[in-house]
């Protein structure tokens, strides 16, 4: 019996996250190899993800440009992982539909600051992705 080819739909968010990262900074290329190990293997897509969030911050980027990058950098490492599992494509849909939530978030919270006490609006919107996505995690697993 033939074993099935691996899926690469995690190329999309890495082709899309190397590229913005690139418009911030030339240098960002740098990521580029540790981008293509976390579509393999998780350890270095987090350090992709990690690399990708110093520059931001170093960069001063922030806003939706900031929030794209990391959801896009999220995306690769998960659909890398997924790839490898051949998960269903109903996985995939919720996956980028939990990361494209990071920017109406961003703009919910973005408009409700004035009220708020002083918080950096970009720091409260990754947060609330991450505890989603860290919510879609645990309720996916069996």
């Amino acid at each position: 019996m033939r074993k099935p080819k691996r899926r690469f739909h995690s190329l999309i968010p890495l082709v899309l996250s190397i590229y913005l990262l690139y418009t911030v900074d030339r240098w960002s290329l740098l990521l580029l190899p540790l981008a293509l190990l976390g579509v393999q293997w998780h350890f270095f897509g987090m350090l992709f993800l990690t690399g990708a969030g110093v520059l931001l911050v170093y960069r001063n980027v922030g806003g939706v440009l900031g929030i794209t990058i990391v959801a896009l950098a999220l995306l690769t490492i998960e659909m890398g992982q997924m790839d490898k599992e051949k998960a269903p494509y109903e996985h995939y849909a919720v996956l980028i539909l939990a990361a494209s939530m990071s920017i109406p978030t961003y703009l919910l919270i973005r408009t409700i600051s004035p009220f708020l006490p002083r918080v950096e609006v970009t720091a409260v919107a990754a947060g609330v992705v991450l505890a989603l996505y860290l919510f879609t995690r645990t309720a996916g697993e069996d």
